[in-house]
């Protein structure tokens, strides 16, 4: 994205977008990695694990609040809270990216690793909202790693697709912009100022 066009409220916005999508896309794959996962594996996890970790976080949150959630609620919050990780993750690509001055691929795959180490295996089980890292096996830690990166890549591939679309935006308007301005300038020659009626002065 050109440097012209680029703000942080910018990389924001479409990180926030970006998350969002990226999270549905690491559904897909987690549901994909899971299927392909051994049954023995997946017995143990199911042992192990109080429930799902955006649902325990959600109980959590209502408990705090003194509101109790009935299953259709919590599972409705935990999704909430589950896009919403998505949505406030998504921008730091755009910061490592435009600010950090790293490449799409690198940008997109370290906030990805970045979110499995700092969120999956570091706060959710010191908050209680999983098991113990070391209760599950070691193929549970690889295919939650390699969902994550399945989030920084998607993330990155739909942030840059929105800044690509942005500049072309961009380009689509500087040149009528350039031929209003252009007109303007004739017509003050001649004693008219169009520019007035364009912005609804009376």
């Amino acid at each position: 994205m050109r440097a012209s066009t680029r703000t942080l409220a910018l990389d924001v916005a479409i990180g926030v977008l970006a998350g969002l999508a990226a999270t549905k896309v690491t559904e897909w794959a987690q549901t994909a990695l899971y299927r392909a996962t051994p049954t023995q594996v997946q017995a143990q996890e199911e042992r192990v694990r109080p429930g799902p970790p955006a649902e325990m976080a959600a109980e959590d949150l209502a408990g705090r609040f003194g509101v109790s959630l009935d299953d259709e609620a919590r599972g409705r919050a935990g999704n909430v809270i589950h896009y919403a990780l998505g949505a406030v993750w998504g921008p730091l690509y755009g910061l490592l990216r435009h600010h950090g001055r790293m490449t799409a691929p690198g940008a997109g795959l370290l906030s990805g690793a970045a979110m499995s180490l700092l969120v999956d295996e570091t706060l959710t089980p010191a908050l209680g909202y999983s098991a113990p890292n070391r209760d599950y096996p070691a193929l549970t830690h690889v295919r939650g790693f390699i969902g994550h990166l399945v989030f920084g890549a998607a993330n990155a591939v739909v942030a840059e697709a929105l800044y690509r679309l942005i500049d072309r935006c961009v380009d689509l308007n500087v040149p009528m912009f350039h031929r209003n301005r252009s007109a303007d300038a004739l017509a003050a020659r001649d004693g008219f100022q169009p520019s007035a009626f364009r912005s609804g002065s009376r």
